[in-house]
């Protein structure tokens, strides 16, 4: 059954042109009257962003639907046409200057703001001949460490004057939130004032100048690329470089060469887990020389964080598991050798007490016992179940 959708602050007009439920209609409505969707856009918004929803899908033929606690939830709405997705799509690449016309678009990530609303990230893209729109919530409250239920020794990772920290996890798993939590965290408690360069695409996150200087560029119509960027950051005087995405070759290159010039440098990779973002590292850096690549990563590499969006046991909003790696001896040592690569995990789970680096399994632990996540869902996740199990029963 669809959640209903209640909108408020409406004309009886506006609401009867968009026919939302609980308005008595003359003859039941299966579409949105011409020009209804885009003039109801923004209140149907506002109404998603009160119900907790993270992303907002608009396509044709279908109800607008949100996700919702990680499940897409429809929407009780009219059907939207073509003409009101591509309403929409045209509005989204006005706001962001685009130069492309609607209908040669194919793919587009650009940002929206929304007076009174909130901020998104919006992605358009094409399918059956028709547009889709994919927006992504994005929190006018910079996050902390502990909202996020990041490890407490995640403090100490900004801490550093050069080094490379890289958080990874899947699509839609909190990486941007996760950077965003450790930039706020620079720019509230530094002791000196210093400087950082954002480079995203589509800035998502507003970071005000506090204790730091903030620069944001976004790829696109502040900088060509990723990869220009980051090296112009290193002209413009920046202590700290942000970088959207590291999949490239180049901008890999550049982000490791931005950490032997002194700085530091946080990047958002694809990877499922640390040991996935050292191998990607790996392949993407220039040199063919395995050895001495490796010798190179450990010598920048500071810290990885990866992070998976978990099932909470009482239903609502997902909750965190963490993988947290801090180049310690034992890391050192499994990135050096590749015969022990594998042991990347155990080095991690043995430096827990001493260092604060963690596995995901031992983060799920830590949820169970917390009540966050039931036993099941934590056996389900794990990388080691049996392990995990013997762990859990040991500690119920």
């Amino acid at each position: 059954m669809a959640q209903t959708l209640s909108v408020t602050d409406l004309t009886p007009q506006q609401k009867s042109a968009g026919n939302w439920p609980g308005e008595p209609s003359p003859r039941a409505r299966t579409a949105f009257e011409p020009g209804a969707f885009e003039f109801l856009f923004e209140s149907l918004l506002e109404e998603a962003v009160r119900l907790g929803a993270t992303d907002i899908h608009v396509r044709a033929g279908d109800v607008v639907q949100a996700r919702v606690d990680g499940v897409l939830v429809p929407l009780d709405t009219p059907t939207l046409n073509t003409a009101d997705t591509r309403s929409l799509a045209a509005r989204i690449l006005e706001s962001n200057g685009a130069s492309e016309r609607v209908e040669d678009v194919k793919e587009f990530e650009g940002s929206m703001s929304v007076r009174g609303v909130g901020r998104f990230r919006a992605n358009i893209l094409r399918q059956r001949s028709s547009f889709m729109v994919v927006m992504r919530v994005i929190s006018d409250v910079l996050p902390t460490f502990e909202q996020l239920n990041l490890p407490r020794a995640i403090v100490h990772a900004p801490k550093i004057e050069a080094g490379l920290i890289l958080v990874c996890g899947a699509p839609e798993s909190g990486r941007s939130t996760t950077i965003a939590a450790l930039i706020n965290h620079l720019n509230t408690t530094s002791a000196s004032r210093r400087h950082c360069v954002l480079v995203e695409r589509p800035i998502e996150y507003l970071h005000k100048s506090q204790r730091w200087s903030m620069t944001q560029r976004e790829v696109g119509s502040d900088t060509e690329s990723f990869e220009d960027g980051v090296r112009s950051a290193i002209m413009q005087d920046a202590d700290a470089i942000v970088i959207g995405a590291m999949e490239e070759h180049s901008v890999v290159e550049a982000a490791m060469r931005a950490v032997e010039a002194g700085r530091l440098v946080i990047g958002r990779m694809q990877a499922p887990d640390a040991g996935s973002a050292i191998r990607q590292m790996l392949q993407r850096m220039e040199g063919e020389d395995q050895q001495a690549l490796r010798l190179r990563l450990a010598e920048v590499l500071h810290c990885v964080v990866g992070q998976k969006l978990v099932p909470r046991l009482t239903g609502g909003r997902r909750v965190l598991a963490t993988q947290l790696l801090y180049m310690t001896p034992y890391v050192r040592e499994s990135v050096l050798d590749a015969g022990s690569f594998d042991n990347l995990n155990d080095a991690l789970r043995k430096g827990r007490d001493q260092y604060g680096t963690q596995t995901f399994d031992q983060s799920l632990a830590d949820l169970v016992l917390a009540g966050e996540v039931s036993f099941e869902m934590a056996i389900k996740l794990a990388a080691n179940p049996l392990d995990l199990e013997l762990q859990l029963r040991g500690s119920r």
